[in-house]
């Protein structure tokens, strides 16, 4: 049985499970449980295995069958680039990778683990050389052990580990565009631009739902459990509150679309492509807050929607009732599952 997917995120732990016959999924169970206090940001063994414990729980809870699992590192933690080699074959890439990665991360080669994708290759014309373009993904050795500690403890093998952002590639991009995806989690927001489902840019901005919470928060002087509340019901809406609550998000969700901008600019500029990014797809738990797409779709001026990763996989009316809501929050989980079968 494939495995199913798991992401361990700052405040919340998801978990899905997909079955696949022919090219259609469906969905054989999902669930979401809060994380454990400091979670996966510390190195100390108790709080790992109370982490451990809420997991052993989560699959009980939604009878997840399988014991294999596909995990995500958090983006902020992993290198991710595009680079570019000489003409070279699959054998020649693979043997170069190790030696052509060290410029392009910020830790010894010797102290991570490096993967690759080839993602296409341009033959020699005119005079100029040929090139093999390569996405390159380095994470820490350390970083994948505390994962892999995790799930060994709650009694997991682990068959496939990947970055959040080629797991919500997965999830949500098509095979025909050039997409900007946008995972506004808790503690950061993570871009990447998707052209015909293959992932060529990503980056990792320090501003997420808490900063926005934190806003609120001094803006109407109220304690941090109403701002969330006020933040996931009124958001960038003017309307509510005398439109205080929008002008305190206001100024922190404007750092997150400027950010949008450079990650389309850079993609334009120094990727070197000639195709534009028709929309942008949003996910994790801020992306829902009201009046967030078209606010970014003024200053973008291109489509936006908040991605639904259960879209097109088959389940009963009453899961997809209470999944509605919280589809925004299983994007890389739903990935990582789809995955597994690839």
């Amino acid at each position: 049985m494939p495995a199913f997917g798991l992401d361990i995120g700052t405040t919340s732990i998801k978990a899905v499970q997909l079955d696949k016959q022919g090219e259609n999924f469906s969905l054989l169970a999902a669930g979401i449980t809060p994380t454990p206090t400091r979670g996966m940001e510390t190195e100390n063994q108790k709080d790992l295995e109370a982490v451990a414990v809420a997991v052993k729980k989560l699959i009980t809870d939604t009878k997840i069958t399988s014991r294999d699992v596909a995990i995500s590192l958090p983006e902020s933690k992993v290198y991710t680039r595009l680079i570019s080699l000489p003409l070279l074959t699959d054998e020649e890439v693979s043997s170069a990778i190790a030696w052509q990665a060290e410029p392009y991360i910020p830790i010894p080669v010797t102290e991570a683990s490096l993967d690759y994708q080839i993602v296409g290759r341009t033959e020699a014309v005119q005079g100029k050389p040929g090139k093999t373009d390569v996405l390159l993904i380095a994470a820490p050795k350390a970083l994948i052990k505390q994962y892999l500690d995790v799930c060994s403890i709650a009694g997991l093998n682990v068959v496939q580990v990947m970055s959040e952002l080629l797991a919500l590639t997965s999830a949500l991009a098509t095979d025909k565009q050039t997409v900007l995806l946008a995972d506004i989690g808790s503690t950061s927001t993570d871009f990447a631009i998707v052209r015909s489902g293959q992932l060529l840019v990503s980056r990792s901005v320090a501003t997420g739902g808490n900063v926005l919470t934190r806003a609120v928060s001094a803006g109407l002087s109220v304690d941090t459990q109403r701002a969330e509340e006020y933040k996931k019901s009124y958001g960038l809406n003017a309307s509510f509150l005398e439109g205080r609550v929008k002008a305190s998000v206001e100024p922190a969700f404007r750092v997150i679309v400027e950010e949008a901008k450079k990650t389309i600019q850079y993609y334009r500029s120094e990727i070197g492509r000639d195709d534009q990014v028709s929309s942008m797809i949003l996910s994790g738990g801020t992306a829902g807050i009201p009046d967030s797409t078209s606010y970014i779709a003024n200053a973008l001026g291109i489509e936006v929607l908040v991605g639904d990763p259960f879209a097109g996989i088959a389940k009963n009316e009453q899961t997809a009732k209470s999944l509605a809501s919280w589809a925004p929050l299983y994007g890389i989980s739903v990935g990582l599952a789809k995955y597994s079968y690839t």
